[in-house]
């Protein structure tokens, strides 16, 4: 039997008859709708949502509390309860929610603010359904107000940046910190989107695979459908031509061992490193190929001596939290990325058969580099050489032992600076770094 949520006693229903008559239902709706987003706490409230039937949700609470309300009044709350108090809506709940909205949207009874709330939320629910121009005539209503609630430009920002407009989203994130900057949950939101912005906007300058809507379901048809959208508000975009999964992996046992080399006597080479979901390489996934050419002992970060990209994961792997911590990629990055019989050609061909020079890649990176191969039905057969195992010759010299030969430390002794350790393009080129400067010691 449900208790009340004022008085705790049992009750036929989440409100008893007495406390009915003492509340404003609305200011009870705004609380539970704040609890819901764990925006306040009450322990009566925990017990009452733990002991929900099995399909259950604390939204019908709402629901219950709302329907004394005038009707346009309440279907705003009830809009409001299927979020949760959150930035979107559920997909099970999307169809309710237009439903609602398109009812009273016009109604006199919303405020200007409660008004672009809603907009915000259908906003949200149209571009996660793919339905571009329905989002882009809400954007242009939300972007004609002088000042929105923080939820709503969230959501704007976030559709400007899937939609290739960088720097809109920013415009909009600015205006959102100088408005709510003192509000922790919308400091979270804000610094969640600018970074997604600023990796789009990151791929954009450098030429590369922006985002693409990733569905499970007509992928071909949603992402023309996105393209055609981008190119009618005047965005240059194509479909990319995807390379199919090849027909046939090869055998693990007939795929070449990698070749270790351990002079030091060449000057054109390809510094690497990879970042993945762990460190097994028959179970774990790449999530990211970083890499740099080096010609004539040479460093030049250049666009075209440089390579990086994320990598979507074999067999829906995921990045864990530990990973994320880590590294910094989250499973967004690596959900639109591209798969590795994709990436891994193109890396292929960057190399033109040098040297590979990584850290420790003998144990780790190669045998990684033998999986990617067979999947992608495509034999890499260059050589590695091995820092690490170079590295140990100047233990002395050093003053390291070899419990102490990591990529960290030998740059730290070297001087060389990694502005960004356990990202891939940036080990890759800190081990270019720490590869001629052990050279020199030996000059």
């Amino acid at each position: 039997m449900p208790k009340c949520i004022i008085c705790g006693k049992e009750n036929d229903a989440y409100l008893c008859r007495a406390c009915r008559a003492k509340i404003n239902p609305e200011e009870l709706c705004n609380q539970l709708i704040r609890y819901m987003s764990k925006q306040v706490s009450n322990s009566l409230w925990d017990e009452i949502r733990e002991s929900l039937p099995e399909g259950g949700s604390f939204k019908d609470v709402v629901f219950e509390v709302s329907q004394d309300l005038p009707p346009q009044r309440r279907d705003y709350f009830r809009i409001m309860a299927l979020s949760g108090g959150y930035l979107n809506v559920s997909k099970q709940s999307r169809g309710e929610l237009y439903q609602l909205y398109q009812s009273i949207v016009d109604s006199d009874s919303l405020s200007p603010a409660e008004r672009n709330r809603l907009h915000g939320l259908v906003l949200g629910a149209y571009y996660m359904d793919y339905e571009y121009n329905a989002a882009e005539n809400v954007a242009s209503v939300l972007s004609s107000t002088d000042v929105l609630p923080w939820q709503a430009s969230i959501n704007l920002a976030d559709y400007y940046t899937i939609t290739r407009r960088y720097d809109l989203a920013d415009d909009v994130l600015d205006d959102c910190r100088q408005n709510f900057g003192h509000d922790p949950s919308a400091q979270s939101a804000i610094k969640e989107k600018a970074d997604k912005n600023a990796k789009q906007k990151e791929k954009a300058a450098a030429g590369k695979q922006q985002y693409l809507p990733n569905p499970q379901e007509n992928k071909e048809y949603i992402r023309k459908k996105y393209i055609d959208f981008l190119l009618s508000i005047g965005i240059d975009a194509a479909v990319p031509v995807l390379a199919k999964r090849p027909s046939q992996v090869i055998p693990r046992d007939q795929y070449p061992l990698p070749k270790e080399i351990r002079k030091a006597d060449f000057d054109d080479f390809v510094a690497f490193d990879l970042e993945t979901t762990g460190f097994s390489p028959t179970k774990d996934s790449i999530i990211e190929i970083g890499a740099i050419k080096v010609i004539g002992g040479k460093v030049l970060e250049t666009k075209q001596m440089v390579f990086q990209e994320f990598v979507k994961p074999l067999d829906s792997k995921k990045v864990s939290a530990d990973v994320l911590k880590l590294t910094g990629i989250s499973n967004e990055d690596v959900r639109i990325a591209r798969p590795i019989w994709e990436v891994f050609p193109d890396f292929v061909r960057f190399t033109e058969g040098l040297t590979l020079v990584g850290f420790n890649c003998m144990a780790f990176d190669s045998k990684f580099m033998i999986r990617a191969g067979r999947y992608s039905n495509l034999i890499l057969d260059n050589s590695y050489f091995d820092v690490m195992h170079y590295a140990k010759s100047y233990k002395n010299d050093l003053s390291l032992s070899s419990s102490k030969l990591s990529l960290a430390t030998l740059a730290k002794q070297l001087g060389v600076k990694n502005p960004r350790a356990h990202r891939a393009l940036s080990d890759a080129i800190t081990t270019a770094k720490v590869f001629l400067k052990l050279r020199e010691l030996n000059r």
